[in-house]
């Protein structure tokens, strides 16, 4: 299974295929919601997660602006790493544990039920273990949305995401973050919590109304009458929002890359490339 631990960091989700956007979701949330132990990881938390979530949540047509809102601002009020962890561990890790990532006992009302057994069986039927260094159960929350960006990345698993998703998140996640917000309402976690759960119920919605999503979407993308464009010095067309490029010049400066292609749109790089399209007749 691949490792959940990375640092968030704030990225170009363009030009990405739905799919991707799907398993970097999941990931980054399953991310979250481990032990901000690592300063990088803390501070990306406090930084630059809100936009990551921001831009995601609108290129899978999931409405969550005032939960990204108040992320924003509770987020804003922590004023360092440790006082993250110390958030973190009164509401997941301090005995009587106020908030239990374990999902299982929000279905069967202890540890070790039936629901855990409905969970690793899942796990067997697409592959997937569990590593050494999750030292916790199997329901953990942060092991079952990993999961969830593990099946967008595979072609025919044997479990649909959805399918994983209604073994226990779906029921799960909702008391979570109630259980989240009864301790500690004004927590970063109470609506990363939200933001999950709204997430998980989209993904267990009906095929068509993800279809719609992903066409607003796609209308969204090409709408120049929206966002700031960058417009091509070759041809003059827009081609990309300076956002999105701005993103993408740090990138690339930060690795030691030339930027000048992104002056010019997809279709003039190729020219100024040597690489022309032609009309098979």
């Amino acid at each position: 299974m691949a490792d959940a631990s990375s640092p968030l960091a704030h990225r170009s989700f363009f030009s990405m295929t739905d799919k991707e956007i799907q398993q970097t979701f999941w990931l980054t949330l399953a991310n979250a919601f481990l032990p901000p132990q690592r300063p990088e990881v803390a501070e990306a938390f406090r930084t630059v997660l809100v936009d990551d979530l921001e831009e995601l949540c609108t290129s899978l047509g999931i409405e969550a602006q005032p939960e990204l809102e108040a992320f924003r601002h509770s987020v804003s009020r922590i004023p360092g790493n440790l006082e993250l962890l110390v958030d973190y561990s009164h509401l997941f890790l301090q005995p009587p544990i106020p908030a239990k990532l374990n999902l299982g006992v929000y279905i069967d009302g202890a540890l070790n039920g039936p629901c855990l057994d409905a969970i690793e069986n899942a796990y067997r039927l697409v592959g997937i273990v569990k590593r050494d260094s999750l030292k916790d159960l199997s329901d953990h929350l942060s092991m079952q949305l990993e999961t969830l960006a593990v099946l967008y990345g595979e072609t025919e698993p044997a479990l649909t995401p959805e399918q994983f998703a209604n073994v226990c998140l779906v029921g799960a996640l909702p008391r979570l973050t109630a259980a989240i917000e009864a301790e500690s309402p004004d927590s970063p976690y109470a609506p990363l919590a939200r933001i999950a759960s709204k997430a998980i119920a989209e993904l267990a919605a009906e095929p068509d109304k993800w279809a719609l999503h992903r066409r607003r979407h796609a209308e969204r993308r090409a709408d120049t009458r929206l966002g700031v464009w960058r417009h091509c010095k070759t041809c003059g067309k827009p081609f990309a929002r300076e956002k999105e490029i701005g993103i993408m010049a740090k990138a690339l400066t930060g690795a030691g890359l030339p930027i000048d292609h992104l002056d010019h749109c997809p279709d003039c790089r190729d020219v100024m490339q040597g690489y022309f399209k032609r009309d098979i007749k």
